[in-house]
């Protein structure tokens, strides 16, 4: 190696020892090595020398490496993309070039997507059947004859409510390619959500146990889920219901945790008035989902508004910005299932079940993408397989594995 002599004159060294040592450590580094071990025992330039005065830039410190200590799942309920986001900036929302954007209804007028006035709409039909009708093999085009017209209406920004959800979705990320897991309503996408699999039955049902179940019960569920795989691992989970036991206002066909026996009377499944207590104990769970309530899940009923739900949710994400977890948190907020609500994307068929129609979802986090819209194709599964993914859990099954997690709409 060569040598500037201007590294070994600036060394001020007090004895032959010291030069020695100092000596064989030049040899073993490189020319930056020596500049960084001038640094460090005092060396500076000499006397006189133009660059005596200067002094060294300190080293960037690395970015810390994200760390996700919890994850939230907001589960809200009945309402398509196209319904909620359909004008939104960015995104791949209602163009005239659509499909289904001109349908007859059933009394054969043409209908075109419309700006809805009334923040009250009734409930729209959304069984299984339904959804396949209206779907028509891809054509998107009858939602107007089996739904009716107002299935072809939409809000956006100046509707009452709106503002502040397409607010959350303006500073954090939004997905315009994210589906319904199964061409269904609850269950089967709340059992996608937590187990990839909802038993082969993709059919409204009530859950085998506990409370407020009524009407056809389904067996009771023993296949792994991931509350299963967050016990196995020492993390703790939970499951926190509006109105837990209050069977005037709890849906049970909601919770999938209450459909498995392993998990329908534990510990983990909590009524939401617990959840502040545990946001701010320092011991808040690795996992937790959230179902809100009518009307705060926004679930379209006679008298309801939809800005109650968003005004509820804005309270909770804001709830969750002033909390201690909030540096490490990723918290998705997800439509259960369009509701019957029109949307012009034909949902692909991955297996015999779905994918349903799109539905939004948001991811809210310091970890976010800012002002981002992503058009990865994605499903409730994909919010599953990214909690996998982080803590470390390996898939349930096949389906576990298909596609993409959320990954694209983090920073990292």
């Amino acid at each position: 190696m060569n040598f500037r002599p201007t590294y070994l004159s600036c060394l001020r060294l007090k004895n032959r020892d010291e030069v020695t040592r100092a000596l064989r450590q030049i040899i073993a580094v490189s020319v930056l090595g020596v500049a960084f071990l001038a640094a460090i025992t005092g060396c500076h330039l000499a006397e006189g020398d133009p660059k005596a005065s200067a002094t060294p830039s300190p080293t960037p410190a690395p970015s810390p490496t994200p760390q996700i200590n919890n994850v939230v799942v907001v589960v809200m309920q009945n309402r398509s993309f196209d319904h909620l986001f359909g004008t939104f900036p960015g995104a791949n929302g209602i163009t005239p070039t659509g499909a289904g954007f001109s349908q007859q209804d059933a009394g054969g007028n043409t209908v075109t997507p419309m700006l809805l006035t009334d923040p009250g709409i009734h409930d729209l039909p959304h069984s299984r059947q339904a959804f396949i009708r209206a779907w028509d093999g891809g054509k998107m085009d009858k939602y107007a004859f089996y739904n009716g017209g107002v299935s072809m209406g939409h809000y956006d920004n100046t509707s009452p409510g709106m503002g502040a959800l397409w607010s959350w979705a303006q500073q954090f990320a939004l997905a315009d390619n994210f589906f319904s897991s199964v061409m269904g309503d609850a269950p089967s996408n709340q059992l996608h959500l937590v187990a990839a699999d909802d038993n082969n039955f993709p059919f409204t049902i009530e859950p085998a146990y506990g409370p407020c179940n009524l009407g056809t019960t389904a067996p009771p569920y023993s296949f792994p889920h991931v509350g299963d795989q967050l016990n196995a691992k020492g993390l703790t989970w939970a499951w926190y219901s509006e109105n837990l036991n209050n069977c005037n206002h709890y849906v049970s066909q909601e919770n999938p945790f209450q459909f498995f026996t392993d998990a329908h009377a534990s510990a983990n499944i909590k009524d939401f008035s617990a959840f502040a207590t545990d946001l701010n104990s320092g011991h808040f769970p690795t996992v937790a989902f959230v179902q809100p309530g009518p009307p705060h899940g926004m679930h379209p009923a006679s008298g309801l508004s939809i800005a109650e739900g968003i005004a509820w949710l804005d309270a909770l994400l804001k709830q969750i910005q002033a909390s201690p977890i909030w540096n490490n948190v990723v918290v998705v907020v997800i439509w259960d299932s369009s509701g019957g609500w029109w949307d012009h994307v034909p949902p692909p068929q991955v297996d015999a079940e779905g994918f349903g129609p799109r539905v939004p979802m948001l991811v809210i986090s310091p970890f976010a993408k800012r002002n981002y819209v992503s058009h990865v194709q994605m499903d409730d599964v994909s919010i599953l397989k990214f909690i996998q993914g982080r803590f470390g859990l390996p898939p349930l099954n096949a389906r576990n594995q298909l596609g993409s997690d959320i990954s694209d709409m983090l920073t990292f």
